[in-house]
């Protein structure tokens, strides 16, 4: 965990390159911990959802804009959180008990059911959503939809899943799956036609570096690539964000180009799903988007 001073230093920076999301991501069950439960308490923090939400009221105050995904959250948790957030996410990941207990039997806050109750607390509390499924982590083809139609039911009762994502595992050397296969784009496709099936409207991004054709993974419904970033990918190594560049060539010739988002959609932006204090954050941000696709336009 990082003192309060140096996130503000952080997102400083961040600002000076031209970020507009503050994306805040950690491990789960910090709570576990006594030493840094401790380490809260010497804070002024009684709980790193409490510590959390003071980093992002700190950014929303420089001007970002936050989306936390920090894991497994109780409904307190989230309505700490939901103020200072323009979105939060979390993947529900599977469902299936064989892939939990082979992909995550050290993990015990990503039990599908902890999942999908976290899902459920968002929707009661109206926060807008990004959640999805990861591919290819010992479940069954069938336990992709069941995960997808989980996730549905939820969000039928709610209207809060703004965005799903679909991601593929990518073996990476000296771990147990190692020797793992990847899933492939056609595999991806079919759980593209799913999303659109069980839930119309709600937007699928597909990371950019996971997959062989993302071009045509656009074709097959997907419109959403995520955020890239100039660092490289940690979690990824071996497989390196696009360049922008290339990668607005690669789709021109099909017809597609890149536009950017805020990390809370257009349409839900437009409900009044974006909590007051966020709002003139948000509305900056809108401003600053507008003038950067104008001077966009103007250039082609």
């Amino acid at each position: 965990m990082m003192p309060l001073d140096e996130c503000e230093r952080v997102g400083r920076a961040a600002i000076e390159e031209g970020a507009v999301e503050a994306l805040i991501m950690t491990g789960e069950g910090i709570d576990r911990h006594r030493g840094l439960r401790d380490q809260l308490a010497g804070w002024g923090f009684d709980s790193y959802a409490a510590y959390t939400a003071e980093i992002c009221r700190r950014y929303l105050n420089m001007g970002l804009l936050p989306h936390t995904n920090i894991g497994t959250l109780e409904e307190w948790e989230l309505e700490l959180l939901k103020p200072y957030n323009v979105s939060m996410g979390m993947m529900v990941e599977t469902v299936s008990s064989e892939a939990t207990r082979i992909a995550h039997r050290a993990a015990p806050t990503k039990m599908p059911e902890l999942r999908l109750a976290s899902l459920e607390a968002a929707g009661r509390l109206g926060i807008a959503f990004t959640t999805g499924i990861l591919v290819g982590i010992g479940e069954r083809p069938e336990e992709r939809i069941q995960a997808l139609e989980s996730i549905a039911e939820i969000h039928s009762r709610h209207g809060h899943v703004q965005e799903i994502i679909l991601q593929p595992l990518n073996p990476q050397a000296e771990t147990p799956m190692a020797s793992w296969m990847r899933p492939t784009d056609e595999e991806i496709a079919t759980l593209i036609s799913e999303v659109h099936r069980l839930m119309p409207g709600v937007h699928v991004q597909i990371p950019p570096n996971l997959v062989d054709d993302l071009s045509a993974l656009l074709e097959a419904g997907a419109d959403d690539i995520g955020g890239i970033a100039p660092e490289p990918d940690y979690i990824n190594p071996d497989r390196p964000w696009p360049k922008l560049a290339a990668l607005s060539d690669q789709l021109a010739k099909k017809g597609m180009s890149l536009r950017p988002r805020m990390p809370i959609y257009d349409e839900f932006i437009e409900a009044g799903w974006c909590p007051e204090p966020a709002i003139e954050a948000l509305d900056n941000q809108l401003t600053r988007r507008a003038e950067t696709i104008a001077a966009a336009l103007e250039m082609s």
